[in-house]
């Protein structure tokens, strides 16, 4: 008799993985997630002002809180509306501040007009705060404040938006590179990219106006006119605190006279005679000797009935006699003018020789003191 055995094949338990293994599961996966969000987690979110006296917003279409400098970089944070948030961080002296906690801020630009925000203690001005702005203080270093807020600006005004960090190369692939098909051409070489055009320098010279101030000949001369709160600028000169400064704008031509520059020297009224319509319509500069101001009757054809005039003898050395209309809005002053006083003019020619006595007739510009 012949016994079989049985043998019951016992199920063996799932072997679990050792902490190593799973761990290195775990960094696999990890890296992986890692490689996929890369390129958006390194993201460089600095842009840059290309516009100068770029208006900073509150929010889009709120308060102003300033201007931006051009070329100035911040750190965009969101966009909306065609706006780019951005974070306005910078050193403010300390005497311009006070504090303020309102709105979750902890300071407030005191001083009156604008305030320079710049990227340093005493360094580079990368925005212009109104007076009243919100601030949170970072911290302190001396007499300057580090603060910060965030603020908008128009997508537009910005020279670059967010720029990716360049990807990481591709791992080799062990593989040997397949051989190009019979009669193919071999793939060319993979240019270089192309390097990113390099931001143009500023003018230092270049500036705007922070508040309406006086504009002098001199420093500390009196006052001959005034500038308005962000006009622009050029510096040309400096001299200690004061800089001498030019800009640009418009007004009426009628509103102006010519300079002296412009006037002819050393023509003699024997030339006026002796060729009048050379000279008709140019600007002469004489030192004549004041007889009288007289006012024109309808017996001298030369002149407007009621026109005045100032009858005198020039230019020196010469003594001939010569009439100078004068222009309403300056007769006063000329009536002032002592009989035999000698006077500089600026005049233009309305004639060489008037009808009867052939004698130059000009027509007043301005007197030169």
């Amino acid at each position: 008799m012949r016994i079989v055995r049985h043998q019951t094949a016992q199920s063996t338990p799932a072997r679990r993985p050792q902490p190593a293994a799973r761990a290195a599961r775990v960094l696999g996966a990890a890296a992986v997630l890692l490689g996929a969000l890369a390129p958006g987690a390194r993201a460089q979110q600095s842009v840059t002002i290309q516009r100068a006296n770029e208006i900073l917003l509150a929010d889009p279409g709120g308060v102003r809180l300033g201007r931006a400098e051009a070329g100035a970089s911040y750190r965009a944070t969101g966009s909306r509306d065609g706006f780019t948030q951005v974070t306005l961080e910078g050193w403010i002296w300390r005497t311009s501040l006070r504090a303020e906690r309102r709105d979750g801020h902890t300071l407030a630009v005191s001083k009156a007009g604008q305030e320079n925000l710049r990227a340093e203690p005493n360094g580079t001005v990368v925005a212009r705060l109104n007076s009243g702005v919100l601030l949170d203080e970072v911290e302190r270093r001396g007499g300057w404040v580090h603060v910060r807020r965030t603020g908008w600006v128009a997508s537009a005004a910005l020279a670059s938006a967010t720029r990716p960090a360049a990807p990481a190369p591709a791992r080799p692939s062990m593989a040997p590179p397949s051989p190009p098909a019979h009669g193919a051409p071999a793939p060319a070489a993979q240019a270089p990219p192309a390097a990113a055009p390099a931001v143009q320098d500023l003018d230092p010279r270049l500036a705007v106006v922070r508040r309406r101030v006086d504009l002098r000949r001199a420093p500390d001369a009196p006052p001959a006119g005034s500038l308005e709160a962000d006009m622009p600028v050029r510096i040309t000169a400096r001299a200690g605190e004061w800089v001498r400064v030019e800009t640009q704008g418009w007004v009426r031509e009628s509103e102006l006279r010519p300079a002296g520059g412009a006037a002819l020297n050393n023509v003699t009224a024997a030339e006026l005679r002796t060729d009048p319509e050379r000279f008709r319509g140019r600007l002469l500069r004489w030192t004549i000797q004041f007889i009288a101001l007289q006012t024109a009757d309808e017996l001298r054809p030369d002149f407007a009935p009621g026109e005045q005039y100032i009858l005198a003898r020039g230019p020196a050395p010469e003594y001939a006699f010569a009439y100078v209309v004068v222009p309403p809005d300056r007769a006063a002053a000329v009536a002032q003018i002592a009989p035999l006083t000698s006077v500089t003019i600026i005049a233009r020619v309305r004639t060489g020789r008037s009808t009867y006595l052939a004698n130059p007739i000009l027509e007043l510009v301005d007197i030169v003191p």
